[in-house]
């Protein structure tokens, strides 16, 4: 939801812009701040000037996902809505709540602290360029808009603020270099959430067309690091289009980072396809019925991506997806089962994407039992008489059954599930030579 705000955001005409930020560099500056510009350090001059002058940035990094959030909302307004939108009022009025909204961010708290010291630090100056775009210093803007406005007598100070200019050309790559530099690397990483940084680095490597290399430097990372980002923003987009149906919604995996992050790092630890993919499959699962294992989502995916029970674990979906819905030979040409021919392929000793793929991922009581019956089954693997126990305590439910009610309502199914156990009872038999 976007925050409500007081502050009455009204784009300055460029060309006005442009005068007013040139008339005040002609004037005796008497300080500036030093940036890294196009891999240089370079002294910028700092004049202050009133807050509704600059503009936001509208590709700043830590907003995208807020972005995509207000596009799925308004369904209406197409994708480029944003990355076309920079001297639009209403592009920027959105911006500026989402600004607002996570200046205020409990991590760090920008709107509080300067509320409370009701001064801003020219040695800390926003960061514009010649234009008036903020750079960097997009949160403290909104921030101040909104307690200027809120008593412009009492927090008159925040009428003008001090601004760094770099008054040279910046393409779009010069003006995401120095933003990785200042938001990313000198500030400890602290501000970006992990759909936000994912999100970056995809915007940087299909936007701005960066090598991993090139984003890895410009993030203070490693190439693995990032190639991990990318694909783990992929793998998301491909669940959310997918699985929860809702593309782009990254509220909706927000909250499952750990998940996430664990699944890319063991996918990465694996050269196999087929293990990779099923490592991914097992995250699409729980994320899809996230929040109804209790407290169990981190702990079941850990056991089922496990490198040592991947064979295990697909061999037990197979088992249980297949016995949900029979794959007759005269259905094999209906393309929409998700389980046709899943039958004929062995994957006993090597894991097959083209298996994999054909395990669904659904939300469901039925799901969520199927994968609580996996792990059961792998926590009594080194059991040589979990078997054994099983089958009798199968044995005694079945025996109790006697002397229990049969309500009419209940008759059908009842008579229904007792048959599938005959006839499971029967194969287990045969299949395991008993």
């Amino acid at each position: 939801m976007i925050e409500e705000t007081s502050f009455k955001v009204t784009v300055i005409d460029i060309t006005k812009r442009k005068k007013i930020i040139s008339d005040n560099l002609k004037k005796r500056i008497s300080h500036k701040e030093t940036f890294k510009i196009k891999d240089k350090f370079k002294p910028c001059p700092i004049i202050w000037l009133d807050i509704g002058i600059p503009i936001y940035h509208l590709h700043n990094g830590r907003t995208r996902d807020a972005q995509r959030s207000h596009l799925i909302s308004n369904s209406s307004l197409p994708k480029t809505y944003f990355e076309k939108g920079l001297e639009n009022n209403q592009q920027q009025k959105i911006q500026h709540k989402i600004l607002f909204k996570l200046s205020q961010d409990n991590t760090a708290n920008i709107y509080k602290v300067l509320k409370t010291s009701n001064t801003f630090r020219e040695d800390a100056p926003l960061l514009i360029d010649s234009n008036g775009m903020l750079i960097n210093g997009n949160r403290r803007m909104a921030a101040i808009r909104e307690i200027y406005q809120s008593d412009q007598k009492k927090y008159n100070n925040y009428r003008r603020v001090p601004c760094a200019v770099i008054e040279e050309h910046l393409n779009d790559k010069d003006v995401k270099e120095i933003e990785n530099f200042l938001q990313v690397i000198k500030e400890n990483k602290q501000d970006y959430n992990w759909i936000s940084l994912c999100l970056e680095v995809q915007d940087e490597r299909k936007r701005l067309k960066l090598s991993n290399k090139q984003i890895a430097t410009n993030m203070g990372r490693t190439e693995p690091e990032i190639e991990r980002l990318y694909n783990l923003i992929t793998v998301i987009d491909n669940c959310l289009d997918n699985d929860h149906k809702s593309p782009g919604d990254y509220d909706k995996v927000k909250n499952q980072e750990q998940l996430w992050k664990n699944t890319e790092e063991r996918a990465h630890r694996n050269k196999n396809k087929g293990e990779k993919d099923l490592i991914y499959k097992i995250a699409r699962i729980i994320s899809v019925n996230s929040g109804k294992f209790g407290d169990r989502d981190y702990k079941i995916a850990s056991a089922l991506q496990k490198k040592n029970n991947l064979i295990n674990v697909l061999e037990h979906l197979k088992n249980r997806y297949t016995s949900i819905k029979e794959v007759k030979k005269k259905e094999d040409d209906n393309k929409n089962d998700p389980m046709r021919g899943l039958r004929k392929v062995d994957a006993s000793k090597i894991i097959n994407s083209t298996i994999v793929d054909q395990v669904p991922v659904k939300s469901g009581e039925r799901h969520i039992e199927i994968l609580n019956s996996c792990i059961e089954v792998l926590e009594q693997s080194g059991d040589e008489k979990a078997s054994l126990n099983y089958s009798r305590s199968a044995l005694q439910k079945i025996i109790a059954m006697n002397s229990m009610r049969y309500p009419e309502r209940y008759k059908t199914d009842i008579k229904k599930t007792l048959k599938d156990i005959v006839k499971k009872t029967e194969k287990l038999i045969k299949d395991k030579d008993l």
